[in-house]
């Protein structure tokens, strides 16, 4: 109240002594606090610029008494009325106008130690925006570059006032372009997200700008995309520091990936196997690693192979350290499954870990392969059946095909198919170097009919097929549908497979649409183009990737390493003992299902020649079976078996149909078969010198004289 009082009397008094300092400074103050207030509302605080504004209430207002009083000559009576009735008012305002005083607080404010807590101080000294705080603060290049993100949080209730990137800038002293502010995804306007890039900037190569011009752009590795949030995460135990992307197209659409294209954009080698691209939908998460994430292999247990709470084991480690889980059934009920790699990728060694995992879950396992395998025998010591060649295979699949019936019966007086709860085990067949044994001359059409039947049949009686090989050819199975959507909805792992082989093509289809990154054979094995220049000689070869590869669900993929388990190439001991049952029991069919299968004359050795209905005599009695599975079975002589004309495959097809010059077009409508299993052969058939390709989309017989001229159905 006095100093209102003594400030009307100095507006009664000095305005018309027209005093150049008295007017200057009336005008300093009351510009001064109008140029405040302008400042004040750029904060979009509209509480506080009220009560700002109700503060300068009394300077404001004097300053324009004061101008009143000092543009009119001489002192009449009404400016001390004036002014006396300006100090009465805001005497009577003084409710709104003061502002409150609180003592200090002499306690100072405790900010974290390092960066983190000086970025905080720097924004609270600052009043960017007033009653917000940071949280979330991480750098983004190294701990000596003060490049960083972090949240910017506003009270309860309030959203985050608009942020001057003039002002965010002049707190932190970095250049404006270097700062933005922009919405976190998934949340509300209470909080935002600030990211400060100085180096960047100044280097002119931020993400953003790599990612638009090497990634997003048309014909880029990921076209269409944008950055949606980027972190970074020091390096933990055996996991390396990494860079994490997360990137999106636009709703409606699918990201497409181009592995070899990303890791150019990054400045990888594709061999480091340093840089990780995994796609869901439209989103696609990139993870740059300092190094190699997947050197080291760890050991396998019996408890990682044993099945959690939701049915599936871990069969090796993700790139970020996590557990690599497969689900033992798929969605539908199947055990079915696919194994793919070349020799040397650790194809023996996850299909060990597999047959320890089908154990440990009380399954029964046989298991065959085109031929003899010393590891795979050593396997064999574990499981209730295992043997090699096209003979052993067609008498193990007759047997199951046989066991389907048996189970049946089971079945109907259970009540319900296979289940946990049925009177039966499981039964998983694993197929090794599947091409080969439907590809024999003798038994191959037999397996490949019984093969399909049992994948496409075998769920309801609890019988599984895991096709194994360097690759899968499934054509004589008939290439169905329905086939594949039962196998690829189990067990998939995709090891490393043939270079310039893609991943649906090496799998038949099984990995579908997923998009696999090459795993060379060892990490960091090839020369720089710039060293083979230079002839810098490459003396120290890379870690064999043995064991690197991707488990696959659908069109879902991720990059793993199995996990070890020592199987000797010196004749020492295994380490297979370690994660099969402990009590060292096989998981057999039950006495019911032998006993049925005996009395058909299909449980032996499955050595024994199939006799045909030609034959005369008996087919000779083989010998007893020696296994734990079949001791003390009697001997039997096998049942005689029709055998059937060969099959006519695609290629026959075509070959008896193409006998003058004809379109593509004209051999799909001739042939009985899917218009790319028909386009697959036609290349077959020209590579082998069988037909001749006259043109695109024109083929004719191989001995007949080519021309020049297509067909007006070309295509």
């Amino acid at each position: 109240m006095a100093a209102y009082g003594a400030s009307a009397a100095t507006l009664a008094v000095v305005p018309s002594m027209d005093l150049p300092v008295a007017h200057a400074a009336a005008a300093a103050i009351s510009g001064g606090s109008l140029w405040w207030l302008y400042r004040k509302t750029k904060t979009r605080d509209f509480a506080r610029t009220i009560k700002s504004a109700q503060r300068l209430l009394g300077p404001v207002t004097a300053g324009a008494v004061y101008a009143t009083c000092a543009a009119v000559p001489g002192q009449p009576w009404w400016e001390t009325a004036l002014a006396l009735g300006w100090g009465g008012l805001m005497t009577a305002a003084l409710p709104i106008t003061r502002s409150t005083w609180t003592p200090p607080n002499d306690t100072p404010t405790a900010y974290p130690a390092g960066f983190t807590g000086l970025v905080m101080r720097l924004w609270d000294d600052a009043e960017v925006a007033p009653e917000t705080w940071l949280e979330n603060i991480e750098q983004l290049l190294s701990p000596a570059h003060p490049d960083f993100t972090a949240d910017i949080v506003a009270p309860v209730g309030k959203p985050v006032p608009r942020i001057d990137p003039v002002t965010a800038a002049a707190a932190f002293g970095v250049p404006t372009d270097s700062v933005t502010v922009t919405d976190i995804p998934h949340t509300g306007p209470g909080r935002m997200r600030l990211t400060v890039t100085p180096t960047r900037r100044s280097h002119g190569h931020s993400i953003e700008d790599v990612w638009a011009q090497k990634v997003a752009r048309p014909g880029g590795a990921i076209p269409g995309s944008h950055i949606v949030e980027v972190r970074q995460y020091p390096a933990q135990g055996d996991i390396p520091a990494r860079g994490m992307i997360l990137a999106a197209v636009e709703p409606g659409e699918v990201a497409r990936v181009s592995h070899g294209q990303l890791c150019s954009a990054f400045g990888v080698e594709p061999e480091e196997l340093r840089l990780v691209a995994e796609s869901r939908g439209r989103e696609v998460l990139v993870t740059l690693y300092e190094s190699a994430p997947l050197k080291a292999s760890r050991r396998a247990t019996r408890d990682l192979l044993t099945l959690d709470a939701y049915g599936r084991y871990t069969i090796g480690t993700a790139h970020d350290g996590s557990d690599a889980k497969v689900s033992m059934q798929s969605a539908a009920g199947t055990l079915h499954g696919f194994l793919v790699g070349v020799t040397g990728s650790g194809k023996t060694v996850t299909l060990a870990l597999m047959c320890a995992a089908w154990a440990l879950a009380g399954l029964a396992n046989w298991v065959t392969s085109a031929r003899p395998d010393a590891q795979m025998s050593a396997v064999g010591r574990h499981v209730d059946r295992q043997g090699s060649g096209a003979l052993f295979t067609w008498w193990m699949l007759k047997t199951a095909i046989a066991l389907m019936d048996i189970r049946g019966e089971m079945n109907t007086e259970a009540g319900h198919d296979f289940s946990a709860h049925s009177p039966y085990p499981g039964l998983v067949l694993v197929l090794d170097e599947f091409n080969s044994l439907v590809n024999d001359p003798a038994f191959g059409d037999d397996i490949a009919e019984w093969t399909d039947i049992l994948a496409r049949e075998g769920r309801k009686f609890g019988i599984g097929i895991v096709f194994a090989g360097q690759s899968l050819n499934l054509t004589k199975l008939g290439g169905n549908a329905s086939l594949r959507e039962q196998v690829q909805g189990g067990i998939g792992v995709v090891l490393r497979i043939s270079g310039g082989i893609a991943a649906r093509q090496a799998t038949g289809g099984l990995a579908g649409d997923a998009e696999l990154a090459e795993i060379p054979d060892r990490f960091n094995a090839s020369m720089t183009l710039l060293d083979r220049m230079n002839g810098t000689p490459s003396t120290v070869p890379g870690d064999p990737t043995q064991g690197v590869g991707h488990t696959v669900t659908g069109s879902d993929a991720t990059m793993m390493r199995c996990l070890h388990v020592h199987l000797p190439k010196d004749g020492s001991p295994d380490g297979l003992g370690e994660i099969f049952p402990a009590s060292d029991a096989i998981n057999t069919l039950t006495d019911r299902e032998i006993d049925a299968l005996t009395a058909l004359g299909l449980w032996h050795d499955w050595t024994t020649p199939p006799p045909s209905d030609t034959d005369d005599s008996p087919a000779p009695i083989p010998a007893p079976s020696t296994s734990a599975a079949t001791e003390g079975i009697a001997t039997f002589t096998p049942p005689p078996v029709h055998t059937k004309p060969k099959k006519t495959t695609v290629k026959d097809q075509i070959l008896a149909v193409v006998t003058r010059e004809m379109t593509a077009k004209e051999i799909r409508a001739a042939v009985d078969a899917t218009p790319g299993t028909v386009r697959n052969a036609l290349s077959d058939l020209v590579a082998t010198g069988k037909l001749t390709q006259v043109d695109h989309g024109l083929y004719a017989p191989a001995q007949a004289p080519a021309t020049l001229t297509p067909g007006p159905d070309a295509d």
